[in-house]
């Protein structure tokens, strides 16, 4: 089992690194060429709460392990993205970090560690980042609903 595990985290990461060809192209053509921070910005914030998760649940060191260098690889996409992005970009990309990676990771923190205690505390988190989880794959459609 500890096998499959590994293999997941390995493939986890290879998907992790799949945007860097467009932020190479990013980062030679100095534009974002209307590319949209959203799915790095929820990523980034799916990442947060798996790591959440895993401390919680205890003794889940994979889990650990591919979220933080998840959190490490979405942050560096969206600092690249804030780098190159038009002024109105940047302060979107503000705003939904503040909103989604602050105060709504800070919400689920506290509401899960008061409202929740033992096994429904982990199963609730849980399910919350299953949640998450999916809207990391639909975000990407956002560029179908762009605000610029």
């Amino acid at each position: 089992m500890l096998t499959l595990c590994r293999a997941g985290n390995i493939i986890s990461f290879t998907s992790l690194l799949a945007p860097m060809p467009t932020f190479y192209r990013i980062f030679k053509s100095k534009s974002t060429e209307g590319f949209q921070s959203v799915p790095y910005v929820v990523a980034l914030f799916s990442a947060m709460l798996w790591i959440f998760y895993a401390l919680v649940k205890t003794g889940e060191g994979l889990l650990i392990s591919i979220n933080a260098a998840g959190c490490v690889i979405e942050t560096v996409y969206i600092v690249m993205y804030l780098v190159y992005a038009p002024r109105k970009a940047k302060i979107f990309t503000a705003k939904i970090v503040v909103l989604l990676n602050i105060a709504g990771f800070g919400l689920i923190f506290l509401l899960t560690l008061f409202a929740f205690h033992g096994e429904t505390r982990v199963v609730s988190l849980g399910w919350i980042c299953v949640g998450f989880s999916v809207c990391v794959f639909v975000a990407p459609l956002s560029i179908i609903v762009s605000p610029f």
